[in-house]
């Protein structure tokens, strides 16, 4: 397939015309609300249909086949959609280039603009998403801007008018036709949604706040539960193909569960247990969940020597938070793909939070960044501490534009961790952003409760129980003391699994 330009897309309109360069008009024009060829989006169809069968006669068999029936003037929906569907399957071919299968990605979106302008209402629906997201993406100038939302109101309100069954074709100019769909739209739509009776058991009145308390209520049998109330992360993958849309379909259009905040004296109990050494710092931490309707850590950094078990103070304060943690190492991170990947590349993927939420179908998930401090200071391919930044902010992320999905997600509620060393290597910018909670070195006071910890995390590795497995006893604490000669939770766990190997050893012998 050659890039010179089609046939079909070279001027055959009037000279007078002051778009005949365009016409037929590409996709992006189409965006942009020029009009069809002659303001007919069948003769726009048969049009370009026959151009690139004369300019790109050496297309795949089902491609010709179908452009043959548009190019003869056998154009109606169903010749639409079956071309639609057969260049939508080609533009997935991986084993096509990319430009290639751009090509035929342009080529099926050109024919759901002719659907959409022949009466089909899901058509219409779709050429609606697809520009708003454009829209949202962002980049564009004043005008341009402007014309994407008027495109975006002119095919709802074609939506609108095929739901009701008033769409008829029309050959008139779009731009003529946008001004009256636009004011028209709201009173069709309107028209459509059938009257709600209110239920006589429903209290109304002011809304309840985000605590779903409302003084009028004379009990709580109608107060929502703890962790019923969700959220909607990806509102829709309408815009992706086939295999996207199935990949991303667990939580497309879905209210994915909120983590409701647990007994944090209960929290504070269990983790000071296994973290002595830490218990001011965690408490510190569980404080700033007080009062929120649902479980979420704003972004903290971990500061303290190596060794001091930083990693697993923060994976266990948030699986102690009831929330699912995914650990990110930073350590020598040469690049910006936490953020995710383009969906230009065959290795695309989302950015990290949004893999961790379509893995645990939760919308409070939390993402620790481990040894951020040591993360690849070149920006040839981005740096790990630049995406942080788009990503730890509320605001930010309530609209964050994933590039894989190519649309705008809200994962503002992911809880955010990370740990270092130092804070020397660490942007000023990423610093402002975070609570900083410096975390002391354990001491051989502490040694007790530490071993206890280790030795419940080797049993939950070796899938056995209290039973089989029994804590170190005093004299094994003491073998471990004189052993333990600096402060690393590392060394530690190696001279406990040392010491339970030895056991095993000695049960042998005997």
């Amino acid at each position: 397939m050659t890039k010179n330009t089609p046939r079909g897309a070279r001027p055959r309109a009037p000279a007078s015309d002051p778009f005949a360069p365009h016409h037929p008009p590409s996709v992006d024009l189409l965006d942009q609300g020029l009009d069809f060829l002659d303001c007919d989006p069948m003769a726009d169809a048969i049009h370009w249909s026959t151009g690139i069968l004369l300019d790109l006669p050496d297309q795949p068999l089902p491609v010709r086949a179908a452009l043959e029936k548009l190019s003869s003037c056998r154009v109606s929906l169903s010749t639409l959609s079956h071309t639609e569907s057969v260049c939508e399957e080609f533009s997935e071919d991986l084993k096509l280039g990319q430009d290639h299968r751009d090509t035929y990605g342009d080529w099926a979106t050109r024919c759901v603009y002719y659907q959409a302008f022949l009466g089909d209402h899901v058509c219409a629906l779709r050429c609606a998403v697809r520009v708003w997201q454009i829209a949202m993406a962002g980049g564009h100038s004043e005008l341009s801007l402007s014309n994407l939302l008027r495109t975006h109101a002119e095919m709802m309100s074609i939506a609108a008018y095929c739901d009701g069954g008033q769409w008829a074709p029309k050959r008139e100019p779009r731009s003529a036709r946008r001004q009256g769909d636009g004011l028209t739209a709201l009173d069709i739509i309107a028209r459509s949604v059938a009257k709600l009776d209110w239920p006589l058991n429903v209290k109304r009145g002011p809304v309840r706040d985000d605590t779903g308390y409302d003084p009028r209520d004379q009990d709580e049998d109608d107060l929502p539960e703890p962790g019923e109330a969700g959220h909607l992360v990806l509102r829709s993958t309408s815009h992706l193909n086939s295999a996207a849309q199935k990949e991303w379909k667990s939580v497309t259009g879905t209210l994915l569960p909120l983590t409701p905040v647990p007994d944090l004296a209960e929290a504070s109990t269990t983790l000071s247990r296994e973290f002595p050494h830490l218990r001011g710092e965690i408490d510190g931490i569980l404080r700033t969940q007080v009062g929120r309707p649902y479980g979420r850590i704003p972004f903290t950094i971990l500061v303290g020597e190596p060794g001091a078990g930083k990693t697993r103070a923060a994976r266990r304060l948030c699986e102690v938070l009831g929330l699912p943690v995914t650990v990110y190492s930073a350590a020598g991170s040469a690049d910006g793909t936490i953020i995710g990947t383009s969906r230009q590349w065959n290795s695309s993927r989302a950015c990290v939070p949004l893999q961790a939420i379509q893995r645990d179908l939760r919308a409070t998930v939390a993402i620790v960044v481990d040894e951020v401090d040591k993360a690849g200071s070149r920006s040839d391919n981005g740096r790990i501490v630049d995406g942080l930044l788009t990503l730890i902010e509320p605001e930010n992320a309530s609209r964050y534009h994933d590039p894989s999905l190519e649309c705008p997600v809200d994962i503002s509620p992911v809880s955010w961790i990370a740990t270092a060393n130092s804070l020397a290597g660490i942007p000023q910018a990423l610093l402002d952003r975070a609570r900083i909670v410096h975390m002391p070195s354990p001491t051989k006071a502490d040694l007790p409760a530490l071993a206890r910890s280790i030795a419940a995390d080797v049993r939950t590795e070796r899938g056995v129980d209290l039973a089989w497995m029994p804590d170190l006893d005093s004299d094994e604490i003491e073998l471990a003391a004189r052993a333990w000669t600096k402060p690393s939770l590392r060394q530690l766990r190696r001279i406990v699994e040392t010491i339970l190997a030895g056991r095993d050893a000695l049960a042998t012998m005997n």
